[in-house]
């Protein structure tokens, strides 16, 4: 929508998605001080994080340059990036750091960053959402991850185009940002605390399903299907059934013993 610089080479793609990340550290640290994590744990989490999320940067490209490559036979980082690649390459980076570290700092006594780590989890779940859903506004003024055509009154004409398309964008950032807000009430009251990742894990994986779907206009753009679907669709089917196997195990781990005694 307006993809051109604000100033010194900055665009508001970049003032979003530096948004999002600190958005996503202030609500790691609210959230770890009201659980009283130790400064060891809070500083290992945060440096964790801060290598995590560059490397995930390049990560999505490596991601989206892999679909492709599926479909084109050519390797290319030049082919943007793609959130969900991006994510887990993160993600499994970060604890690769978190538990190698944690190993060192951490003495046999006070392994803090084992006994915490489904708190950390359920903190990252909301921190995550949040962040995601600044980084789609930033997506929309880029005028990447772009929505179908449509007549509808919904649609928004973007510039050099004589049509009007779907706002696929900022549609995932309102539902990215209702679910952070049902995420940290959760994390807040306490009520289903260990379930967010789960949570998170279902709802977004049908969410980013239906909208490969149903909304986004760039599938062709971003490499060839894998078993009749979309790459970010393929990805999702595995975020539901796992947000569901995950779900089962915690709830058996912390709620159905509590439940039996009660």
């Amino acid at each position: 929508m307006y993809p051109k610089p604000l100033f010194l080479d900055v665009d508001l793609y970049t003032i979003f998605i530096v948004l999002g990340v600190i958005s996503a550290f202030v609500i790691f640290r609210v959230c770890a001080d009201r659980l009283k994590f130790t400064a060891k744990l809070q500083n290992l989490v945060l440096i964790g994080a801060l290598v995590s999320i560059v490397v995930g940067f390049f990560g999505a490209a490596v991601s989206q340059a892999f679909y492709v490559w599926i479909e084109t036979g050519k390797f290319s980082l030049d082919n943007g990036i793609t959130f969900l690649g991006g994510l887990i390459i993160g993600v499994l980076l970060f604890f690769a750091i978190y538990f190698i570290a944690g190993r060192i700092l951490f003495k046999e006594g006070e392994k803090e960053h084992i006994t915490r780590l489904w708190d950390l989890i359920s903190i990252g779940s909301a921190a995550i959402t949040c962040a995601h859903a600044f980084g789609r506004i930033g997506c929309f003024f880029a005028g990447c991850c772009y929505g179908k055509p449509t007549t509808s009154f919904l649609g928004i004409k973007f510039p050099g185009e004589h049509f009007k398309r779907l706002p696929a964008q900022l549609y995932e950032s309102a539902f990215l940002f209702i679910l952070f807000g049902v995420l940290f009430f959760m994390l807040l009251k306490r009520k289903g605390f260990y379930m967010c990742m789960p949570v998170y894990l279902v709802s977004y994986g049908i969410w980013r399903f239906l909208c490969e779907q149903f909304l986004r206009g760039d599938n062709g753009e971003r490499g060839g299907k894998i078993l009749g679907m979309f790459p970010s669709q393929f990805i999702s089917v595995f975020l539901v059934i796992g947000g569901v196997v995950l779900g089962i195990i915690l709830y058996r781990k912390f709620y159905a013993k509590k439940e039996a005694d009660s």
